[in-house]
């Protein structure tokens, strides 16, 4: 009898438990943007929230936490309850260099799951339009004659726009004054005000602004000529070794349950694989870029080593 009673208690309590997770998401799902609006990640976000809303039946409510770098947005998503109604916009290389670069960061990467990647947009190099530099190669010359002259503003230290400027210089042997903002948006309103010399945008958000007359593209750092823009030269075209991509995917506080982690990458393939998605991205200049849990993962745990290498060896200007 007793033998019974346990196993129709644990039977009760199997029956209880299972649709809890089976019907989540309950209720609307808070996505967490660790940048301003506009931006790329925000443009995004924002692609994402219509498409992910009808594969989960639920309501997607982008939130923007901008501040340090992406710092703190990354912060509130590491913070988070493990319930699956907070998930984030990932953005590597921050999530990763953030916690190599400070003594006291307020997250640690183990903190976030990575669920799945969604989109690759390359960094890129940009002056104004009235600016002397024709070229990049102009623009290094410049530097070369006059170190720390070239002003160039990024979206802050250890985002990949920071790290393509430090890798350039490197491998340029040159000087630049960096100087740091909140947010890409930030950022291109100082290039277009002639405020800064140059400045490090993504492809996808530096791009609308040269159709527009506004902006000069000077090179990208994606590994190959970007169907999407390819009057836009690599950097690795014109001698200089060196590649940088932001990638944005999808994370959610570490500790959240393995079904949940499941349905919301199940569901963001759907989305990686909807023709207005990927129509939307072509558009962006970005490309979709879907990794799925467990690639993901293995790609950010080599980003992660790759990363803290290169801080040891020379910690990035």
């Amino acid at each position: 009898m007793i033998k019974k009673i346990t196993t129709s208690i644990a039977i009760g309590v199997s029956l209880f438990s299972t649709p809890v997770l089976a019907e989540w998401p309950e209720k609307p799902i808070e996505l967490l943007v660790a940048y301003g609006a506009g931006g790329g990640t925000d443009v995004t976000a924002r692609t994402v929230q219509s498409l992910l809303e009808k594969e989960l039946g639920r309501p997607v409510i982008v939130v923007n936490r901008p501040g340090a770098a992406g710092e703190v947005g990354h912060g509130a998503l590491a913070k988070a309850k493990s319930d699956g109604y907070t998930a984030g916009i990932i953005n590597l290389p921050p999530m990763l260099t953030i916690p190599i670069t400070k003594e006291r960061s307020a997250f640690q990467a183990e903190e976030i799951i990575p669920v799945a990647n969604l989109v690759r947009d390359p960094s890129a190099i940009s002056v104004p339009a009235n600016s002397q530099f024709q070229t990049l190669d102009d623009l290094i010359a410049f530097a070369r004659e006059n170190p720390g002259a070239v002003t160039i503003a990024t979206t802050g230290v250890g985002t990949d726009d920071h790290l393509a400027m430090s890798y350039l210089a490197k491998s340029a042997d040159v000087k630049f004054t960096h100087v740091p903002f909140a947010s890409a948006g930030a950022a291109r309103t100082a290039l277009m005000g002639n405020h800064v010399g140059a400045a490090a945008l993504n492809l996808g958000e530096a791009m609308p602004n040269m159709e527009e007359g506004q902006v000069r593209v000077l090179a990208h750092f994606g590994s190959e000529a970007s169907t999407l823009a390819p009057e836009i030269p690599t950097a690795k075209s014109l001698g200089y070794d060196v590649e940088m991509s932001s990638e944005r995917g999808i994370g959610l506080p570490a500790g959240t349950s393995d079904e949940i982690v499941q349905k919301l990458a199940s569901a963001l393939e759907k989305v990686a694989n909807n023709e207005e998605f990927i129509e939307r991205n072509h558009e962006l200049y970005t490309e979709v870029y879907f990794m799925p849990t467990e690639e993901f993962k293995k790609h950010v745990e080599k980003l992660e080593a790759d990363y803290k290498t290169m801080w040891n060896e020379s910690p990035w200007q």
